[in-house]
């Protein structure tokens, strides 16, 4: 008697059949006849390796399904000694000759489609991957063309959103489904790259492939005016930095100035102004989140403010000024820098300079020192500049380029609020959902 563990991957290889992934990948990547498993099998078995709680390297692969039944995973007359590190190694070499993206964007809309996912609107995030290693830069082959070259990507140091910036990383940039949050496309880059200047070219190359109209849900690293000019007329819904001028009158606007509009979602309050920002046409929803409002991390960044204000304070009320109107021409200037912030307790007193270096001039007396000026003052923060901030930071602007009503109705913003609420991209884990593992248990069964 042999005894083989299924455990868990018998659901993972029902979703792959499911998908139709060996078929199609055996389509784009036609195997060679003399192969014993084919390029759609052996990433149907790195997918089962990757899923299987602990993975194991190349060099360990077949050892990972040695004691599985992996003909009934992958196969009649495959045995693990077929997924050797030579096999994976050929596949992941066409899988890049192809393309990782056009590759990954095939599978997703052909998931699309049998499972029925709506993808008219879409969410796009990066991530960063930190990793240990040196990682040279890849020097093109000597003659070769940039357009010939493949276009490898440089692990680096940039930002890094785990907070490692000793470790050198590569991004990954995904889009995912509204509707189960399923990805539908995504493109590795350079561990330097940024949100700002990929997003726009992202769009773009998302919507060329894809072809079919998607509204495009992106953070506030996508809206600036290159951006927005790139685009085009592609239908995007972002969130406004603040750091503009007219995002900051909005958000400081009083809420009878505003015409207020019905808000299903609890304790939210929504607000709709017609905008126009470089040179595109656009709608401005002012969210007020109750989150938010319950919220104390609005004083952070006054603190912060503060500590900087205080040590300043600190360098001027040091300062021996010899003469009245010396010492309150700093303070005007000191006041005139400050923000929301007012001097009390102001008093100017005198103390005794201290006596310069060398001999004193026989004209002045050794016993009388030189008096001097000094200022005695708190800061302290006005209340308004606290309502002011704290209003601030419970409200937030979405801007659209979609001016019909009924083409995206303000029911579908309180779905984007959530979306910025949760995490605009979900882990690519989420395709292997609830509904998905009950429907392939059926089969099973």
């Amino acid at each position: 008697m042999e005894i083989e563990n299924l455990d868990h991957l018998g659901l993972v290889a029902a979703l792959v059949d499911e998908i139709g992934l060996v078929e199609l990948t055996d389509e784009l990547l036609p195997p060679h006849p003399l192969n014993h498993i084919s390029p759609g099998q052996v990433v149907k078995a790195m997918i089962l390796n990757g899923l299987g709680f602990v993975s194991a390297p190349l060099y360990l692969f077949s050892e990972f399904f040695e004691g599985k039944p992996v003909e009934h995973l992958l196969g009649a007359g495959i045995t693990a000694a077929h997924l050797n590190d030579d096999r994976l190694g050929r596949v992941l070499d066409q899988l890049f000759e192809y393309g990782t993206t056009l590759f990954f964007l095939n599978v997703a809309m052909q998931a699309a489609r049998r499972f029925g996912v709506n993808v008219s609107q879409c969410h796009l995030d990066s991530t960063s991957f930190a990793l240990d290693g040196e990682y040279p830069t890849v020097a093109r082959a000597e003659g070769a063309s940039e357009a010939e070259a493949p276009q490898a990507i440089e692990i680096c140091r940039g930002y890094s959103r785990d907070h490692r910036p000793e470790l050198k990383q590569f991004l990954v940039n995904l889009i995912c489904s509204a509707d189960g949050g399923v990805p539908v496309w995504f493109k590795v880059g350079s561990g330097n790259e940024t949100d700002s200047q990929t997003f726009a070219g992202l769009m773009r190359a998302f919507a060329e492939q894809w072809q079919t109209p998607a509204l495009m849900v992106a953070d506030a690293a996508f809206y600036s005016e290159p951006n927005l000019q790139q685009v085009g007329s592609l239908p995007w819904l972002s969130r406004v930095p603040q750091t503009l001028k007219a995002a900051q009158t909005l958000v400081d606007s009083a809420p009878d100035s505003l015409s207020e509009r019905p808000c299903d979602l609890d304790g939210y309050r929504l607000w709709e102004q017609r905008q126009r920002y470089a040179g595109v046409e656009q709608r401005w929803i002012l969210v007020e989140s109750p989150h938010r409002r319950e919220s104390e991390d609005w004083l952070k960044p006054l603190e912060k403010q503060e500590k900087g204000l205080q040590r300043s304070l600190r360098q001027l009320c040091s300062q021996v000024f010899a003469c009245k109107p010396d010492a309150r021409d700093a303070l005007l200037r000191f006041q005139d820098s400050l923000t929301g912030y007012t001097l009390t307790q102001v008093a100017l007193v005198s103390v005794a300079a201290k006596r310069p270096p060398g001999r004193p001039k026989r004209s002045q007396p050794s016993d009388s020192p030189t008096l001097g000026y000094q200022w005695q003052a708190t800061l302290e923060r006005t209340a308004e500049y606290e309502a002011q901030c704290q209003q601030r930071y419970r409200r937030f602007i979405l801007a659209t380029n979609v001016l019909d009503d009924d083409t995206y109705p303000l029911e579908q913003y309180e779905d984007a609020i959530q979306a910025f609420r949760r995490a605009l991209v979900v882990q690519p884990y989420a395709l292997i959902n609830q509904r998905l593992l009950l429907e392939c248990t059926a089969q099973l069964s």
